[in-house]
């Protein structure tokens, strides 16, 4: 049913990942709503923008109030970098996260893009959806504007989530995630 929730056309060099592979590969899945975006440099001269996310519900990993997503790029000051492939944030957007926790410190999300999903309004049924929406660099993002997926691609909140907890249930498989160790998933997946 989620396969639905298919990933739009982007020019990067992305493994597709499904929702187990999402779900294996996140240290932490949480909804949230987002409170702040905001860029900086790092030590290296490096713009990275940010993400303060108050959590609402935590489905995968130790439960907490905030997360602060770091994606490369963004702009700061007159400088300005487009990295491919992440994802876009704008405050009060409702939201699923799949996070990893790396080592630097940073939170980021698993698979770029792919590991931010929205919630919008369905007008038509009333009800809450999950939609993907990656936007290209560069392009001014604002989550009050994404459109509606056609009809038979719309998955409501209540479905995802009891397809979500299945997985989390679940555990690991044992199938590889592109770009993730098996020891990195052995390890998170305990």
């Amino acid at each position: 049913m989620l396969a639905l929730l298919s990933l739009c056309a982007q020019a990067t060099s992305l493994a597709a990942l499904d929702l187990a592979q999402l779900t294996d590969a996140a240290d932490t899945i949480a909804r949230g709503t987002v409170a702040e975006v905001w860029t900086e440099l790092d030590a290296g001269g490096q713009v990275w923008t940010h993400a303060q996310v108050a959590v609402d519900s935590v489905f995968k990993g130790a439960d907490t109030a905030l997360l602060v997503v770091s994606q490369p790029g963004g702009q700061w000051g007159d400088r300005v970098t487009h990295v491919s492939g992440t994802a876009r944030f704008s405050a009060g957007e409702d939201l699923y996260l799949f996070a990893d926790h790396l080592d630097s410190g940073r939170t980021v999300l698993v698979g770029m893009f792919q590991g931010k999903l929205n919630t919008q309004m369905d007008p038509y049924r009333q009800q809450r959806i999950v939609v993907r929406f990656p936007v290209s660099a560069g392009t001014p993002f604002d989550h009050r504007f994404i459109p509606l997926p056609p009809v038979d691609e719309r998955v409501s909140v209540a479905d995802f989530e009891a397809e979500l907890v299945e997985q989390v249930t679940n555990g690991w498989d044992g199938r590889s995630v592109p770009g993730v160790s098996d020891a990195h998933l052995a390890r998170i997946n305990r």
